[in-house]
């Protein structure tokens, strides 16, 4: 397994997606419609099956219900312009906006997930997009030919997360792959260096243990210099959390 993989792994993303889901609700916490994974041909499922436990199962409706007494407690205090919240967990968090005083959206996410700007800028483009283009069919929910088109835009929205998960995971690979390069390029530039250190020296070992030695070293050294970098990375990360 190599360096991506493990992090990969660690981060939990091969048993817990970027973004397991999302539920849209109207601000009296009824729960409209949700975009998530199903449990047949995927590595994931859907929002449900990461709420449970051995002792109880959480209803999505009693979700959405819950967070939209934060919307009801701000308009009867004196916070203004509340327009999301968040609540971290060791397995994920949430996220909850509040579009066009209206709808709500809540977003399940696995707690190593950090959206770059571009990510969140994509995500919230596409949420209000939906709110917008679809208000009437979510303000009546109930409706028949409302639950149609909601039907449509659940199954749009679904593919819609896969794409936007893979895309993310791409970026996440590809990003600890640069450094793993960056690292790798900074070792490989240290090789003359430890050549021309053990030469120096051990004039007198073979050449072919000269160079299996020299190998060890840059290994080594590559290995603590990835662990240096994870270490920033994990503090930085820590740091964004707080």
């Amino acid at each position: 397994m190599n360096f991506i993989d493990i992090v990969y792994r660690e981060k939990n993303f091969n048993k817990i997606p970027p973004i397991i889901g999302i539920l849209f609700a109207d601000l009296f916490g009824n729960a409209i419609m949700t975009f998530e994974y199903n449990s047949h041909n995927s590595n994931y499922g859907p929002i449900k099956s990461y709420l449970l436990n051995e002792n109880n199962s959480v209803e999505i409706d009693l979700v959405s219900m819950f967070f939209s007494s934060f919307s009801t407690f701000a308009s009867s205090t004196n916070i203004k312009d509340l327009s999301h919240l968040e609540v971290h967990g060791s397995n994920y968090k949430i996220q909850i906006h509040f579009l066009f005083d209206k709808f709500m959206t809540i977003i399940f996410l696995n707690s190593n997930t950090l959206l770059s700007l571009e990510h969140h800028e994509d995500l919230l483009h596409y949420l209000k997009n939906v709110v917008k283009n679809n208000d009437v069919m979510l303000a009546n929910f109930n409706d028949i030919e409302s639950k149609v088109i909601i039907r449509e835009i659940k199954n749009n929205g679904n593919i819609w997360l896969k794409r936007f998960n893979k895309s993310y995971i791409e970026d996440f690979k590809n990003g600890y792959q640069m450094r793993f390069d960056n690292v790798e390029d900074f070792v490989e530039k240290l090789d003359p260096i430890i050549k021309k250190e053990l030469t120096g020296y051990f004039p007198k070992i073979p050449k072919d243990t000269l160079n299996d030695l020299r190998r060890e070293i840059k290994n080594k050294i590559q290995d603590k210099a990835l662990d240096l970098v994870y270490e920033i990375l994990k503090n930085a990360e820590s740091m964004n959390n707080e």
